[in-house]
Order: C-alpha cells, then structure tokens, then sequence
C-alpha cells in the first residue's frame, strides 16, 4: 500500500483476488486526488494507474457492459486472457503487416516490456477488476493501431481517442492537462484532437477487441473492421518525425511486397 495510505485506519474489507488491496472510503478518497494532482501533470504510470483504479466507479461498470454486448467481449470476459511477455512467442515469425508481428515490431523499437504493467488492486470486484486489467494491457495495441510511436504527444493523442472511444474520466483528464506539458501544443491540438475525436466516436469499442485471436490478421484489414483509420491529414506526417518514420516504412515494404494488407490509402 502506498505509504500515504497508511496514515489511515486500515480498511476491514475483505480481500478479493490475490493482490487486491481493499480501501476504505476516506483511503480511496486519498488516493484519488493525490494520484489525480500528480498523475496528470507528471504522466508517471503508477500514479495514473492508480487514478484511474480509484476513480473506477464512475466509468468501469459501463465499460464493463460494453464488452458485454458483443460475442467477442463475452468471449474476452469467459476467457480472461491476459497479455504478458509469454504472449510474444512466436509474434515475431509472423508476416510484416500482421498485428502480431506489427505489435513485436512496435515494443521492441520502443524497447518496451508488456510485464511492466501495473497489476489491479485496489478494485473490489475480481469482475470489475479483470476489466481494467485488460484495458490496461492492451493500450499499447491502440499505438500499434494507429501507428503512433510511444511519446508523449501520441500518448496524449490516444488519450482524446480513449476518451471519445470509452468515455474513461482519466482519460479526459489527462487530455486537458497533460498537453500543457507539451512544447509545440496548439500544432498538437490542431493536428491530433479533432482525428482522436472522430476516430474514438465513429470506430467500434477497441475494450471488446479479442486482440490475441487476430494476431494473423492483417492491420490494414483490422482497422477497416473496427471502422478507425490512421491520422492521414496533410502535412501531419511532416510535422511529427517518429509518426512518419512508422509510415515511412511501411510504404517501403509494401513497395517490396513483403506487406500482407492490400494497400489502403497511403
């Protein structure tokens, strides 16, 4: 438990799942605004993490029934998956232009680790508690998605495209005051926020995606179902270097035919 945490009576609710750590009302309280006033501004992992568990209530329940209205979220919630460095295996033998080996692709350039995760705990229900946990472990899915490498203005820009998509309170909050955080801030608001927007309103629910059974699928092919398509407004490209050097080579295996999706508009 966090060290300001303890500063309080401890919760006498039960524990739930392993790892669960149960709040009383004054504790989740606590959490919420020291992990809100800190999280937004810093975008530490934890303490967004931790903001988003504490304010779950308002949003978690509904995003929960979203998967449920869908046979492949029913399917999500049956199964429990779950995506860790064991989900890897084998990713890498796939075909460029799979989201399998398009995902590969994406954290080893970013050199990222998807055990590096927070875990849930401080969710009461094991339900509700699986939900974010797959939210959380398949965000970096949304950057492999859209082609957005992992940097503050494109974190910012899924963010307005969570909020849109999900209606995630944290996601919201972190979109009004994280950008203050940026340098080229009005190019950003210009160019990402109104295509998060509509990406998130017009696109299916990404939270009932079963990612882990359309590994073979090609990207191109998966955008077009989930009804999303990437930033292509002119002159985006040429103001964002790591969105265009992704985009730039894409293009180029295409053009060697070593891309698996029939070529969309590029």
């Amino acid at each position: 438990m966090k060290p300001s945490l303890r500063l309080l009576a401890p919760s006498a609710r039960p524990v739930n799942y392993p790892g669960h750590t149960p709040l009383s009302f004054s504790q989740n309280a606590l959490l919420a605004v020291g992990s809100g006033l800190m999280g937004v501004w810093t975008s530490r992992g934890d303490l967004v993490a931790s903001l988003s568990e504490s304010t779950a209530s308002t949003f978690l329940p509904s995003l929960h029934h979203r998967m449920t209205l869908h046979p492949e979220g029913r399917q999500i919630l049956k199964d429990r998956p779950t995506i860790s460095s064991d989900t890897l295996v084998g990713l890498r033998d796939l075909k460029r232009g799979t989201l399998g080996r398009e995902y590969w692709e994406w954290l080893d350039d970013g050199k990222l680790d998807p055990d590096a995760r927070a875990p849930v705990q401080y969710i009461d229900s094991p339900t509700l508690a699986y939900t974010m946990l797959r939210y959380r472990q398949t965000h970096d899915l949304y950057h492999t998605l859209f082609s957005l490498p992992p940097t503050l203005p494109h974190e910012l820009s899924l963010k307005v495209f969570e909020f849109s998509n999900m209606s995630l309170p944290v996601a919201a909050l972190s979109s009004t005051f994280g950008p203050f955080r940026l340098k080229r801030r009005e190019t950003w608001l210009r160019d990402w926020v109104p295509w998060a927007l509509r990406e998130g309103k017009q696109g299916k629910s990404l939270v009932g995606v079963y990612w882990e059974k359309r590994w073979e699928q090609g990207i191109g092919e998966l955008r077009r179902e989930l009804g999303v398509k990437r930033n292509d407004q002119e002159g985006v490209e040429g103001r964002w270097g790591g969105y265009r050097k992704i985009r730039e080579e894409e293009r180029e295996l295409r053009k060697r035919g070593e891309w698996v999706d029939e070529p969309e508009e590029w």
